[in-house]
């Protein structure tokens, strides 16, 4: 079964898109799009997939997944806003 998680986060400068660290995070598993929330903000909200046989695995696996993405985005100092939420595609 395929999950979409939405993932709002605050960073601590607008993200640019010219820098390499935010164009890499689309080659990262699971992404599916990132869209600035309030124009000219510094609020975000992350959109991934994962696949898992239930909703708990889907939580670990998006665990995972958001690491991944904070570790790429840690020059902008990411701070989510709202704790995982998988829903069913």
């Amino acid at each position: 079964m395929t999950y979409v998680i939405n993932v709002p986060f605050e960073v601590s400068a607008q993200l640019s898109p010219a820098d390499p660290d935010v164009r890499s995070i689309r080659r990262l598993p699971g992404f599916v799009r990132l869209e600035q929330v309030e124009r000219g903000g510094s609020r975000y909200e992350l959109t991934v997939e994962v696949e898992a046989g239930s909703r708990r695995d889907a939580m670990d696996a998006a665990e995972e997944l958001i690491i991944d993405y904070q570790s790429a985005l840690a020059a902008y100092a990411p701070r989510l806003l709202a704790s995982l939420a998988p829903e069913l595609k």
